[in-house]
Order: C-alpha cells, then sequence, then structure tokens
C-alpha cells in the first residue's frame, strides 16, 4: 500500500455517555477498496461519517489535507434523493452543489446516468423507480465530483442482482481510476468480490 490518502488516529466517538468508537486507528490508499463489516451498531456508519467529513470525532485526528469539493463521495444507508423530482434533477441538483455548471454539469450527468443503466429513466420521477434503480441513481449522485475517495454504506440495500452487478462493477472501474473506496457491507459475497482487504469493527474497535 503506497502513502495514504487519508487517516484516522485514535478516533473516539461517544453519544451520551456510551462510547460508539474507538479508540480506532485506519487509513486507506488511493486505489484501495476497503470493506467494513460488523454487526448493526457497532459503530460502521459513525466511523463512515467521520472519515466523510460530516461528524468530528470526541478524540483523535482525521488527517485529509488536500481534498476539494465533490472530491469525497458519500452514499449514506438512508437514500439521498429526492423522491418528487427525476433521475436527472436530481442528479443536476447533486452536480450544483459539487460546482459544476453548464456543459460541463450535462456531460457528466450524461455520463453518470449511463454509466449506471439508467438513461431511459432519466426523465421519470424517482417515485416511480424501483429499490435498485434508487440505489444506482444514489450512487451516480456520489459521483458528480472529481471524487478520489468514495464512502457507501450499505448500497445494494433493497438492490436487485443486477444493479447490485452493477454497483460492483462500478466500484471496480473506479479503482481502475486510482479512487478509494471504502464500503460497509453485510453482505460477504460483495466484500469477497471487489474488497483488497476488509475490517471488523467490533463494539466500536477495529480487527482487521
Amino acid at each position: 500500500m503506497g502513502a495514504s490518502l487519508i487517516e484516522l488516529k485514535n478516533i473516539e466517538k461517544s453519544y451520551a455517555s456510551s462510547r460508539v468508537l474507538g479508540p480506532l486507528s485506519f487509513a486507506v490508499a488511493p486505489g484501495e477498496i476497503v470493506g467494513v463489516v460488523g454487526e448493526n451498531g457497532a459503530g460502521k456508519s459513525t466511523l463512515l461519517r467521520i472519515i466523510a467529513g460530516v461528524e468530528a470525532p470526541d478524540a483523535g485526528e482525521r488527517i485529509a489535507e488536500g481534498f476539494k469539493p465533490g472530491e469525497i463521495g458519500y452514499v449514506p444507508q438512508e437514500l439521498a434523493l429526492y423522491t418528487g423530482l427525476t433521475g436527472k434533477q436530481n442528479m443536476y441538483y447533486w452536480a450544483t452543489a459539487v460546482g459544476l455548471r453548464g456543459r460541463a454539469k450535462k456531460e457528466r450527468c450524461r455520463e453518470l446516468l449511463a454509466g449506471v443503466n439508467l438513461t431511459e429513466k432519466a426523465d421519470k420521477s424517482v417515485s416511480s423507480y424501483s429499490g435498485g434503480m434508487k440505489r444506482r441513481l444514489n450512487l451516480a449522485c456520489a459521483l458528480v465530483g472529481n471524487v478520489r475517495l468514495l464512502l457507501l454504506d450499505e448500497p445494494t440495500v433493497g438492490a436487485d442482482a443486477h444493479s447490485t452487478d452493477l454497483i460492483l462493477e462500478t466500484l471496480k472501474a473506479l479503482k481502475k481510476k486510482n479512487c478509494a473506496v471504502i464500503l460497509v457491507s453485510h453482505h460477504m459475497d460483495e466484500i469477497a468480490a471487489v474488497c483488497d482487504r476488509k475490517i471488523r469493527i467490533e463494539s466500536g474497535k477495529m480487527i482487521e
């Protein structure tokens, strides 16, 4: 493994009087796919939120220098979609949020919708999408920026086999582009299919 793209040092996180995570140290290199497994409540989602920078640790250090807006993609377990909008409108919303405008925004969204096989459904309301289609769109929305680090929290929940395969193939393609991926999943077959290494979170601590 080369130099770390992002690193956590002795991270700790508690809610009320209950420690959820840590002390924990973790690093990921460019082009590496790391699988994260563990029981519900083990601290996996909290780990992703801290890595993403949307939640601060109570102690320890998050080292993630040099990231620009849109270079960290985050796919939460709960769908980050506006179901009253079309697939294309959702893509445009998130593309605008990371600073894309005009032709660059349209071309990037068109490319990503094609990549997740949603071109024909782009102008349909997301409320009409199947579970697998929503999961594919959720992933595409997370990739609108120049993503160097992609974080996924159970990205295939409720997805059919075709959608799951497409999502996993997308992760393999990102690895070839030197994008780092952290994948939280309960499905060991998914972890085995795409991950370079696996870590287990138990009671907030990491076992590699």
